[in-house]
């Protein structure tokens, strides 16, 4: 469930530390809004693929990422520019790995996905040590194949934060849980920044925007409304296994 997203973002911001901003008036979700949170994920996972953009700061650097989350395959795949350079990034459930293309700042990556031949650098996905590494894992937790458990959601303190829009789009601003502990009713509602993942969601359950605390920062993603690309694997990182 959301335990799986939170637990990845919390990593990062007990390694990085810092707070989170306070966030404006909030209260539980009812039972319609925990029906329509509950959707998100499996939207994710059912439209199969999500292009995405987002800028995060890693070790004082700032990373700029367009892209393409396959949440059925599992597999993302993104241009990735830093100050003067800008390499193709490529991620599994476990592992990231970047090669030098001829990819234009704020272009999406080429497609196919390039092969051993491209002399890809990888690494073991590690969110406690790169605030990257904890987006890539976190953004990758963001499909599942079923809906989540509306009541759970309730009971674990999921909080409605306000009615915004995402480039014109209305959404509901939805804090997730910060676990799957279940919340004494008669309790205080928890703090907004108890949570570390806030969700923008459009009527029909699609996340449209995911703002998430790593290392005490908060981060933003937005995602295009309409499915991005599927992505394959090439049999020679296959064979490498991945």
């Amino acid at each position: 469930m959301w335990l799986r997203v939170a637990v990845v973002v919390l990593a990062t911001a007990v390694v990085l530390g810092g707070c989170a901003p306070a966030a404006p008036a909030d209260r539980p979700v009812t039972t319609e809004e925990a029906q329509l949170l509950a959707t998100a994920r499996f939207r994710n996972y059912d439209l199969g693929s999500r292009t995405f953009r987002a800028s995060i700061t890693d070790r004082g650097v700032e990373v700029d990422l367009v892209g393409w989350v396959d949440y059925p395959a599992r597999l993302g795949y993104a241009t990735l520019t830093t100050a003067g350079s800008t390499r193709a990034l490529l991620w599994t459930g476990v592992t990231a790995g970047t090669a030098r293309l001829s990819v234009a700042n704020g272009d999406l990556p080429p497609l196919p996905v390039p092969g051993a031949g491209a002399e890809w650098t990888t690494h073991p996905i590690d969110p406690t040590i790169s605030r990257l590494d904890a987006f890539l894992a976190a953004l990758g937790a963001l499909g599942i194949d079923r809906p989540d458990n509306p009541l759970i959601l309730q009971q674990s303190g999921a909080l409605w934060l306000r009615e915004d829009d995402v480039e014109g789009i209305p959404v509901t601003v939805f804090a997730a849980p910060p676990d799957e502990l279940v919340r004494d009713p008669a309790a205080p509602p928890l703090a907004p920044d108890a949570s570390p993942l806030h969700l923008w969601v459009d009527g029909s359950g699609l996340i449209l925007r995911v703002d998430m605390r790593l290392g005490g920062e908060w981060e933003s993603v937005i995602f295009e409304d309409a499915p991005g690309e599927r992505l394959t694997l090439p049999d020679d990182l296959v064979e490498q296994g991945g």
